[in-house]
């Protein structure tokens, strides 16, 4: 791997909340190339997206305790001053949200939006920004994108109001792109495109992304790397072909069993995971998986496993005390890697 694009070490994220203290994110490391893509996977409540909102310093809330060391280029996140950090944004490090209804503006004008994040970069004219923000528009698979400027966001589908988001946050190309849940209200065209315009930023412009996403099969193809969280925790970590065809932590292989498979007969198959993700106010001892592995013995509910490397595939680690053994033909997640 070359020199890291993006360094997160030992990174805790705590909210103190009137039931007592939530470790949303707990003890995250992982290191990220220039032109690198990786993707986070894992149920809701894992801390997926606390830990993405973190990484682009967004986790400034009152009630939050930030420990460990996220570094850009290595230049400290988290110890910077909101002024400083504000700089980064667009620039150096940019964010496609969950919900666009909500982080965009209700009355601004799309293409007004989508323009002020262009002149984020100073070289940058009015009248070249509003060229260069209809044909972001356009690259997304906005129809009619001139006529559309003057749309504002209520007026705009779900799909559409993402593709605006994706526009604005690839407006100054940055050099780190976090996408959290970027294609969940597009349709299967429309998100094939995204997906391929994000393949082509990296691959042009060497572009990092951090995807995060439930979508396993997207995740799969679309990355260089995998990083599954459970609890907070990041309990499996390697290249995306190590990760789903060989799925060493049992959480990790469950995810992969619980993927819809097509019998003989033609029938969907899933295998859903029983039982729901541990309260974090107070998370079981031992593995946060026990309570719902088959496999668990006592030792699982009693120690809590660390990440671990796998002897013979270098950059893969997992934190289980009793692993999975590999994934059978035609029963993965799909394409593994690129």
């Amino acid at each position: 791997m070359s020199e890291a694009l993006l360094s997160v070490r030992d990174l805790t994220v705590e909210f103190d909340t009137p039931r007592g203290t939530v470790r949303a994110v707990d003890g995250v490391s992982f290191e990220l190339a220039q032109g690198e893509r990786l993707g986070v996977v894992g149920e809701s409540g894992s801390g997926k997206s606390v830990l993405s909102r973190t990484v682009m310093g967004l986790t400034t809330m009152r009630n939050a305790k930030v420990g460990g060391a996220v570094e850009l280029n290595g230049q400290p996140i988290l110890e910077l001053p909101e002024r400083k950090r504000r700089a980064l944004w667009g620039r150096e490090v940019a964010m496609v949200f969950q919900d666009p209804l909500g982080a965009l503006h209700p009355i601004t004008p799309i293409g007004d939006q989508v323009v002020e994040a262009v002149r984020r970069d100073p070289e940058v004219g009015k009248g070249a920004a509003r060229s260069r923000a209809i044909e972001l528009l356009e690259m997304v698979g906005i129809p009619r994108a001139e006529s559309r400027m003057k749309a504002r966001a209520g007026e705009l589908s779900g799909g559409m109001r993402q593709r605006v988001m994706i526009a604005m946050a690839m407006a100054c190309r940055p050099k780190l792109l976090i996408a959290d849940e970027p294609t969940t209200a597009l349709d299967v065209t429309v998100q094939a495109r995204v997906l391929k315009l994000f393949d082509e930023l990296c691959d042009e412009f060497g572009i990092g992304l951090i995807l995060v996403s439930h979508d396993l099969r997207v995740v799969g193809s679309h990355t260089d790397h995998v990083a599954v969280m459970y609890a907070g925790r990041l309990v499996e970590i390697g290249t995306a072909a190590a990760v789903f065809e060989r799925p060493m932590m049992r959480y990790s292989r469950a995810l992969m069993d619980a993927l819809p498979k097509r019998d003989p007969a033609g029938h969907e198959l899933p295998k859903p995971i029983p039982g729901t993700p541990p309260n974090l106010l107070a998370p079981p001892p031992g593995c946060p998986f026990s309570p719902r592995c088959a496999f668990a013995e006592d030792d699982c509910h009693k120690t809590r496993p660390e990440l671990a490397p796998v002897a013979d595939q270098p950059g893969h680690s997992f934190a289980c005390l009793h692993p999975a053994g590999p994934v059978a033909v035609g029963a993965g997640a799909g394409e593994a890697g690129r």
